[in-house]
């Protein structure tokens, strides 16, 4: 009886430590921030640009706008940041046409379901935690029928700068360039206030990876 004690206080111990999958409580709790931008663009060279007063949500098959207060937060953030940097923001979209740059901002969530072990027989190297080896052949046969599930959700904001300016002789627009990429992602959290908060620090950290983005520089 000690013996069957012993073993099972074992395989809890060893369960916990032997996952393949990442603890989600131990990663890092910022989005990670990536930027990219045309070599070839001067930046100090535009004057006006226009941001939308809504988000691209890129969730589903058809389009949709995210349009809340949250939202709002978000683009307000965006025009700040531009606005230091020496920019002058058009809002009427019917004068979209005599910006410099436009920026668009998206938002993208999904949930991943993940199912791990369940199905087969512990030490089944293909269906449970650890090779027949590990505990020997006193647990073949042992079966364990219940699989570990979990989710999580995630979040991307992304932030593209194109170039308006690029338009040929008879009015008509070109190829919009993308001049600027930025991206924030990383996990949601139940509470809203906290995802709003490393959204928007996510949209601070982009701008302060991106100094090249500038009319006037400023430290």
């Amino acid at each position: 009886m000690k013996k069957i004690l012993f073993m099972v206080c074992m395989a809890g111990l060893f369960m916990s430590s032997c996952e393949k999958d990442p603890d989600m409580g131990k990663l890092d709790a910022d989005l990670v921030v990536y930027t990219d931008h045309d070599n070839n663009t001067d930046f100090s060279s535009f004057h006006t640009y226009f941001l939308p007063d809504s988000i691209l949500e890129a969730n589903g098959v058809r389009a949709s706008y995210w349009k809340d207060e949250n939202a709002k937060m978000i683009i307000s953030e965006v025009e700040s940041q531009m606005n230091r940097r020496g920019y002058e923001r058009i809002t009427d979209p019917e004068q979209k046409d005599q910006a410099d740059v436009g920026v668009q901002l998206s938002y993208v969530s999904q949930t991943t379901q993940v199912v791990t072990g369940g199905g087969g027989y512990w030490g089944d190297p293909f269906a449970g935690w650890w090779s027949t080896g590990f505990w020997g052949s006193w647990w073949n046969g042992w079966y364990y029928s219940y699989p570990v599930t979990y989710s999580y959700d995630t979040n991307t904001l992304i932030l593209e700068m194109v170039d308006l300016t690029n338009k040929s002789d008879d009015g008509t627009q070109k190829k919009l360039p993308v001049v600027w990429y930025a991206s924030a992602s990383g996990f949601q959290y139940g509470n809203s206030r906290i995802n709003m908060q490393l959204l928007l620090n996510g949209v601070d950290q982009a701008f302060d990876q991106s100094v090249y983005i500038h009319r006037i520089y400023t430290e």
